[in-house]
């Protein structure tokens, strides 16, 4: 696992926590007049901009909130490369929200609604999250300095999907955390 990996994830993180805390904007519910017997125009099934960029906030917020606890253990060991029995149970119990909240946020992603020119980016991120699942479940487990720099499922390398999926939804990018 590098340290560049988990910077560059915990830097789309962490630019969503900040925005979610500044929206507080509800996803509009499309609007049909339809009657439950009518067969529903493609038009209502349709997603704004705004409305997946909001929905998107929602999705990733969780996400982000277990990301900065696990990076706020996992980061200086990368950093220093070093490690020693005891910080493994300091690392599992930060980072035990992990598998949770990526699974979630995969799944969330995948069962919205997007605006049309997203679609295609939200389904890249969906790969790129759901190839971390196992990574993020051996660092919730890691119990020695071999499951943490030499993990058996390493995180992938820097996706380009969320910076992606955010400029379709008119979300500005993220840029990676220096610490």
């Amino acid at each position: 696992m590098s340290r560049k990996s988990v910077y560059a994830v915990a830097g789309v993180v962490s630019l969503a926590v900040t925005l979610v805390a500044c929206s507080s904007d509800e996803p509009a519910e499309p609007k049909t007049t339809a009657s439950p017997t009518q067969a529903v125009s493609p038009s209502a099934d349709k997603v704004s901009r705004e409305e997946g960029a909001t929905q998107y906030m929602k999705l990733v917020a969780p996400f982000n909130e277990a990301l900065e606890k696990c990076s706020k253990v996992l980061n200086p060991l990368l950093d220093s490369g070093e490690s020693s029995p005891s910080d493994f149970p300091s690392l599992r119990e930060a980072c035990k929200g992990m598998p949770e909240a990526n699974r979630s946020f995969a799944d969330g992603l995948s069962k919205a609604k997007w605006p049309e020119e997203a679609q295609e980016s939200v389904k890249l991120l969906v790969d790129e999250v759901q190839a971390d699942q196992l990574a993020w479940q051996g660092v919730s487990e890691a119990r020695s300095h071999e499951d943490v720099f030499d993990p058996k499922y390493p995180l992938t390398e820097d996706g380009v999907a969320a910076g992606l999926v955010r400029a379709h939804l008119g979300l500005p990018p993220v840029e990676e955390i220096e610490e």
